[in-house]
């Protein structure tokens, strides 16, 4: 039966719209029907649209429209024919501001029209890796100039180089940095957010700023029209050494040292202290009701009126990464935190895509849109998981064709929107909160003395520590703290190097079978928030991986983790670990099964 009562985020206030609720990012109103915009619940614009402010809100009077922004990337177009507002902003802010991957200097002067320069290095090493410091494609800045790579002959020393690549030409001495830019997205560049990035001056009125503090002002600019209902700041996400792989970054120079760095732990802190920084001065501009809207945020739910899962889920999900997306322990918030814990009203949405791909960062960000094809079929099963999925709490649902065009490229619109023409807001309001649709699991506990309740429970455990390599643990059964009865496991991780499995705290044998459903519940907190991973794995050479249940993040609160997973392989004697060798510290487990099976099936009941 469903359980009755309001979930938290409707005791917040978000109480009164219907379901499902929809939003929808960037359609273009010059190309399509206004009568097909006005029918999402809040939709995201940009300033280019002010003008359709007024019309869509007199289709309809409760339409929330979001003007937006970007935190760390500017745009910019190296066309011949561009249109000069295109590169205004770009070619106006200082050098300073721009982060780059780590350079190098020129070993001679070279003048307005030199097109090959000589550098002192052309890649960089840590002592095992080397990384390229230029390739063909790159964008380098020198001084203010930004010049595009043609060539790179690592002999030489030299790079061959389109001068003047839209910000302009100039001489430059002999000892001048030059270092390649990063894009993440075609014709942009990522600007330095962090706390590390220097101050100058754009404004002689205003002084010598950051980044972040200039483009806080541009965004509290984009609201100074009250019919702005809020604003989304896109590319709100923390930790940006992700970007090394996934875009043009091979390396990052958070202080234009020229210096290679190869733990990035300071640069994110410093990057998160930025965007929140970023996030306070608009916050404190704008007041308390305008409505600031993240796209894959950090969780200052203190300041933002939610968040944007965007492509979630994707094909790529795996049944533990939708859970913990969803439901958590998810380190910037999982969906249902966003729900529960953003400021009023809150827009947090399940964004997913028909395709998940995103364009090349060094293409000209072209894209082939499947719906102009007459014969085009949306893929309806994986519409109604993210519907579904966005249904399971109080957020919001769309579904796009892609990233790269987002609504202009098509309005999908499913029955399962209005009951097929019925209406809006045909479910009516939730009866109560997501539960699971299949009762606890009766199936038979493969592991023994996972209650940890007497020593004799414990020895049937193994603890191994890699001391070779430099980690070393203990355990003990812990009579003053259990989730369950009177005890627990207490693993105390004395030394570690940063690797998960090299502390197992383990049990064995455990039969599985190829392409069984299994779940593992346990309870454990730690004495500090880390991450502890479980799986079970072939118990000798090669050491076959048979069910990984992924990370998951523990608290110093006891709290109980529910994972299933699909065996990928049989095996009569396999082993379950706990992977705990990441950082020192204690861990507690209490009430361990593993048990065939899948819980992991959610429902929730609406009126409609």
């Amino acid at each position: 039966l469903p359980t009755s009562g309001l979930s938290p985020a409707q005791e917040a206030g978000n109480t009164t719209l219907a379901f499902p609720r929809l939003g929808m990012w960037w359609p273009d109103p010059r190309e399509q029907p206004l009568t097909d915009i006005a029918r999402y619940d809040w939709v995201i614009l940009g300033d280019w649209a002010a003008e359709f402010i007024t019309p869509l809100k007199r289709l309809n009077p409760d339409i929330l429209l979001l003007n937006s922004t970007n935190a760390c990337e500017l745009g910019y177009n190296p066309d011949p024919d561009a249109e000069p507002w295109e590169n205004t902003k770009v070619r106006a802010v200082p050098p300073e501001w721009f982060l780059t991957q780590v350079g190098t200097v020129l070993v001679t002067d070279v003048d307005t029209t030199t097109t090959v320069f000589h550098v002192a290095a052309i890649t960089v090493t840590d002592g095992i890796n080397v990384y390229d410091l230029f390739v063909v494609s790159d964008t380098a800045l020198i001084d203010g100039e930004i010049v595009f790579v043609e060539g790179v002959d690592p002999v030489a020393r030299t790079l061959t180089v389109r001068r003047g690549y839209v910000r302009p030409a100039a001489a430059h001495l002999s000892g001048t940095r030059i270092a390649a830019l990063i894009s993440f997205w075609p014709r942009s560049w990522v600007m330095n957010l962090s706390t590390m990035c220097p101050t100058a001056t754009i404004s002689p009125a205003i002084g010598p700023e950051t980044w972040a503090d200039y483009n806080a002002r541009v965004a509290i600019g984009l609201l100074a029209d009250p019919l702005w209902d809020g604003l989304l700041i896109d590319r709100s996400d923390p930790d940006q050494s992700w970007l090394i792989g996934n875009s043009t970054a091979r390396t990052i120079d958070p202080d234009r040292s020229n210096t290679l760095i190869t733990d990035y732990t300071e640069f994110d802190a410093a990057w998160n202290a930025g965007l929140r920084r970023y996030e306070e001065i608009i916050r404190n501009a704008v007041g308390p009701d305008r409505i600031l809207f993240a796209n894959w945020g950090m969780p200052n739910y203190d300041l933002l009126n939610g968040n944007n899962f965007e492509g979630f889920p994707s094909d790529e999900y795996t049944l533990d990464d939708w859970h913990r997306m969803v439901f958590g322990p998810a380190p910037n918030g999982s969906y249902f935190d966003w729900v529960e814990r953003a400021r009023q009203p809150n827009l947090t949405m399940i964004e997913t895509y028909e395709d998940d791909g995103g364009p090349d960062p060094t293409g000209p960000g072209e894209y082939d849109n499947p719906c102009d094809d007459p014969g085009f079929v949306p893929n309806y099963r994986k519409m109604r998981f993210g519907l579904a999925t966005a249904l399971l709490n109080d957020g919001y649902f769309s579904y796009e064709i892609n990233t790269n065009g987002h609504g202009s490229l098509c309005l999908l619109w499913f029955d399962e929107y209005d009951n097929a023409g019925a209406g809006r807001g045909y479910l009516g309001q939730p009866l109560g909160p997501a539960f699971r649709a299949i009762p606890t699991l009766t199936t038979p506990n493969k592991v023994r003395g996972g209650d940890f309740e007497t020593p004799d429970d414990l020895i049937q455990w193994d603890l191994w520590a890699d001391v070779e390599e430099g980690y070393s643990a203990t355990v003990s059964l812990d009579a003053s703290t259990a989730a369950s009865g009177t005890g627990s496991a207490r693993v105390d991780v004395l030394r570690s190097q940063g690797t998960d499995w090299q502390v197992e705290f383990s049990f064995a044998p455990v039969e599985v079978v190829s392409g069984t459903e299994y779940t593992l519940s346990f309870w454990a907190k730690a004495d500090r928030g880390r991450e502890a991973t479980a799986f079970l794995q072939q118990n000798r050479s090669p050491w076959d991986m048979y069910l990984w249940f992924g990370p998951v993040s523990l608290t110093t609160t006891w709290r109980f983790y529910e994972v299933a997973g699909v065996a990928t392989g049989a095996d009569p004697e396999a082993i379950l670990h706990f992977g705990l060798g990441e950082v020192t510290g204690t861990v507690w487990l209490d009430g361990v099964r593993l048990q065939e099976g899948n819980r992991n099936v959610w429902r929730r009941d609406y009126v409609g």
